[in-house]
């Protein structure tokens, strides 16, 4: 059974603008979930991969822009962190093509989503959630 998210408090950042976009993120790695299970992944793959293109670009420039609006201590390191995800999802893009739309790389796509969903936003979002919420 694969990991699903349920939105709580613990994932908040106490930001509103990026808690909204992060329902987002939330929303499709359940979907990918639900679709894997049920047999649909290597389809709902191609849309989660058009959708994380476009959300990644738009989410992560709103969330950079408000840590730099603030002067969040951690601003650089979400950037590197930002890029770096990019970079994990450009090389997961490929693996999908050159995989024929298998399955296993769906499995493998939630896995990512899931593993930067628990150690990126409830890490260091949430702590630059604090710092914007303090400070406001």
């Amino acid at each position: 059974m694969l990991q699903r998210f349920e939105w709580t408090d613990r994932l908040s950042t106490g930001v509103p603008m990026v808690d909204i976009q992060h329902k987002e993120l939330v929303t499709a790695i359940n979907d990918l979930a639900d679709a894997i299970e049920q047999g649909r992944g290597a389809s709902r793959i191609k849309q989660l991969i058009v959708f994380m293109k476009y959300y990644a670009e738009w989410h992560f420039e709103n969330e950079e822009s408000c840590a730099n609006k603030y002067r969040c201590p951690l601003a650089e390191v979400n950037h590197r962190a930002h890029q770096q995800f990019i970079q994990l999802f450009e090389e997961l893009q490929q693996q999908y093509r050159h995989s024929q739309a298998d399955e296993s790389v769906a499995v493998m796509i939630h896995g990512k989503l899931a593993d930067w969903l628990v150690n990126h936003i409830m890490k260091i979002d949430k702590e630059i959630g604090q710092h914007i919420c303090a400070h406001r």
